[in-house]
């Protein structure tokens, strides 16, 4: 985006002392933003960006329009120079309906990566603080404004004079982004790596289409009250079934299908009774709540206060104010 904005404001005078056969299309720096927003969030959920051939391809709209500009005004054409000048206006809509339609498309696929990999983190973590990336979606919002202005600089090719205000407002929002997204950077806490398995491919034949073992529920079940593992704030997926004897899959499967919940709330509903327990013991009763969700498991009071109220209606000021009725 810094580049892009040294692009708008500098690179026309720069050009124009190299050479005049440069024809103005658009700026093809702004088909870069979207292909490397998509390459950010692919490594926050953990899918490493290789170089390779593929990976040239969300490149190709920027190159398309570079081989355009540099070549447009060298091909000795006539004719071709007579379209090409007759038709500006009809060749810059094109450019401004790629912008948009790139944008738009790497916008609602990234928002698919992140709630697939949001749940998937559930399926394999008790608590999300250190691998919750929902503070993505302020990025995200970010450019949303920046395509509903590409949007609107569409309809400004279309229907009104640029004089060059639009290329100063573009540069102006974008400005204006780096330092959003720089100050919420600064203010986000370090992502940790945390391996989260690709759920199996099922087949007709799998297991997993079978009834899920009752007896080892009943196990499941029983290690949980027996062992409360869930007090361990760290507690994962892999973890437990490690404890348990089992594999991955299999305790996934068991808590899946054979309970109905996903590991994220399997443990936390522990956790919640573990609260409601604490709240009546004469051990905890100079905790705070904090001091008790703590003590459940849970990592920090806004997390124990949403699960709380998820799963009992009250939130624990509520709660702790009935039983004391």
């Amino acid at each position: 985006m810094a580049f892009s904005i040294a692009h708008i404001l500098y690179a026309g005078k720069i050009i124009d002392h190299i050479s005049r056969d440069v024809y103005s299309l658009g700026d093809p720096t702004f088909l870069l933003i979207a292909p490397l927003l998509w390459f950010y969030a692919s490594e926050l959920t953990g899918q490493r960006v290789s170089f390779s051939g593929k990976l040239h391809l969300h490149f190709l709209p920027f190159f398309l329009i570079v081989l355009s500009s540099l070549t447009f005004n060298s091909i000795e054409s006539e004719a071709f120079a007579v379209f090409i000048n007759q038709n500006h206006k009809l060749l810059n809509v094109f450019f401004w309906i790629m912008v948009v339609l790139q944008f738009s498309g790497y916008l609602y696929f990234i928002h698919k990566m992140l709630a697939t990999h949001q749940t998937q983190i559930q399926q394999e973590v008790s608590n999300i603080e250190n691998v919750n990336i929902s503070w993505v979606r302020f990025f995200l919002m970010v450019f949303l404004v920046i395509n509903i202005f590409f949007l609107f600089s569409l309809f400004a090719v279309i229907h009104l004079h640029n004089d060059g205000w639009l290329q100063k407002a573009t540069a102006a929002l974008f400005s204006i982004s780096v330092f959003a997204l720089s100050f919420k950077g600064i203010l986000q806490q370090e992502v940790f790596d945390t391996f989260i398995e690709q759920p199996p491919v099922l087949t007709n034949n799998s297991s997993a289409s079978a009834e899920p073992n009752k007896v080892l529920i009943e196990k499941v079940v029983q290690y949980m009250i027996d062992k409360k593992p869930y007090l361990d704030a760290e507690l994962t997926l892999s973890g437990l079934a490690k404890d348990l004897s089992m594999s991955r899959s299999q305790l996934s499967q068991l808590i899946n299908d054979g309970i109905g919940e996903n590991f994220y709330d399997f443990v936390n509903k522990y956790r919640v009774e573990e609260v409601k327990r604490l709240m009546t013991s004469l051990e905890t009763r100079n905790y705070s709540l904090l001091g008790i969700a703590l003590e459940a498991g849970f990592k920090s009071k806004s997390t124990f206060n949403l699960i709380f109220k998820r799963f009992t209606g009250l939130t624990p000021s509520e709660y702790k104010k009935n039983l004391s009725s």
